[in-house]
């Protein structure tokens, strides 16, 4: 087994009210969800993260998983008031093919910052 076999994959998320929708974005990924409520945006985000991560590897496709956001989208996540806040979410085995590429990461790790 190799050194990566028991990594953690870590993603930020800048979670802000926006006309009255909630909107999710990783900064890492430059992926966006938006839902009019909280507990949804953080999940559609979430799962968002999970089939992006499962389908690079799946695929061979790592090296072009990682798409930052664009630099304002930075500025704001670091402007950010509220205290940081981890969410550990699994990696479903069971949607992976036994075909898969060779690793996974066991563990995926979101934290959001949250602006009103």
């Amino acid at each position: 087994m190799g050194i990566l076999e028991h990594g953690t994959m870590k993603f930020q998320v800048l979670i802000k009210k926006e006309e009255g929708l909630w909107v999710a974005h990783c900064m890492e990924l430059d992926i966006v969800s938006a839902n009019k409520r909280l507990a949804s945006v953080k999940k559609e985000i979430g799962d968002l993260i999970t089939a992006q991560v499962s389908y690079a590897f799946e695929n061979d496709n790592v090296e072009n998983l990682y798409r930052p956001a664009p630099a304002e989208a930075w500025e704001e996540l670091y402007k950010c008031k509220m205290r940081l806040t981890k969410k550990k979410l699994k990696v479903p085995g069971s949607s992976r093919k036994k075909s898969a590429a060779k690793f996974m990461p066991p563990d995926i790790i979101v934290s959001s910052c949250f602006t009103a």
